[in-house]
């Protein structure tokens, strides 16, 4: 008997937890594709909800699952980080000799959900056993939200170890297109609070930050690409130019997640659905 689809989501909604196993079983036979997002629960200012990374590689997840008609994995929140490197700190406006994991500044009110380097690979690396070998699906596209050198490395390690004779599993950033990932990076900033309010406007709240002055890198935890990369402010303060107060735009942000989402939806067909794109 076939039974029409009723569940409180939205229509087009691939959220594993909310289809019923005949739904999962269809959807694996067509494809053999499920999707993965993950990021941590960090600090995004005190303006960005903590689920930050974690809301888009969910929000990114659910576009390429309704473009496969696919499931995607409830999202999970873990991530890793390390200790930033001395140039980094002093780009900051740290001392050199300070010790601070990823975005955990001294003066913010509350830590951010960092799992240990080898807790986060062990948790990864039984979440894929789990999709392929229990769930029996054939392909994995893990959205990863956090982008610290540490849980990129792991996720290339894992890559390369589940991929031992075919590629069955490959990774991307969630609404960072290759435009973008071209140039600075930064963290908290316009980029991506303008993705945030464009896919979930409750998790931005920009009357949050003080209405005028600059935004001092140690206090707030908002840090522009260029200084990431180097070079700071004179006053190690976020630059007018990725200042979200002034260049939230979530218009801006969804066409970055589409045109980031077009791009992967392009790669996977080519690499794994053997389809020709435009």
């Amino acid at each position: 008997m076939n039974h029409p689809p009723k569940r409180p989501i939205d229509e087009g909604d691939w959220n594993m937890a909310f289809l019923f196993p005949g739904e999962v079983a269809a959807a694996r036979e067509r494809n053999g594709l499920v999707i993965f997002p993950l990021a941590p629960v960090e600090w995004h200012g005190p303006h960005l909800a903590m689920g930050c990374d974690n809301l888009l590689a969910h929000a990114f997840a659910r576009r390429l699952a309704r473009e496969f008609e696919c499931p995607y994995f409830p999202p999970l929140f873990v991530g890793t980080e390390r200790q930033r490197r001395p140039e980094v700190l002093e780009a900051l406006g740290f001392d050199r000799t300070a010790r601070i994991e990823g975005m955990d500044f001294p003066n913010h009110s509350v830590a951010s959900a960092y799992l240990r380097e080898e807790t986060f690979a062990i948790v990864v690396r039984d979440t894929l056993h789990v999709l392929f070998d229990r769930m029996r699906f054939r392909r994995v596209l893990i959205v990863n939200g956090h982008g610290a050198d540490n849980q990129k490395d792991v996720l290339d390690r894992l890559c390369h170890e589940f991929n031992a004779g075919e590629q069955r599993v490959t990774w991307v950033y969630p609404g960072f297109p290759r435009s973008l990932l071209a140039g600075s990076i930064g963290h908290a900033a316009s980029e991506e609070t303008s993705m945030l309010e464009a896919s979930w406007p409750g998790a931005t709240d920009l009357a949050r930050l003080p209405a005028t002055g600059k935004l001092r890198n140690v206090d707030y935890g908002i840090v522009d690409g260029e200084t990431f990369d180097g070079s700071p402010t004179a006053g190690h303060t976020l630059r007018d130019a990725q200042d979200p107060r002034f260049h939230t735009d979530a218009a801006w942000g969804a066409a970055q997640m589409e045109q980031a989402a077009r791009e992967v939806i392009d790669e996977v067909r080519r690499m794994w659905l053997g389809e020709e794109t435009c």
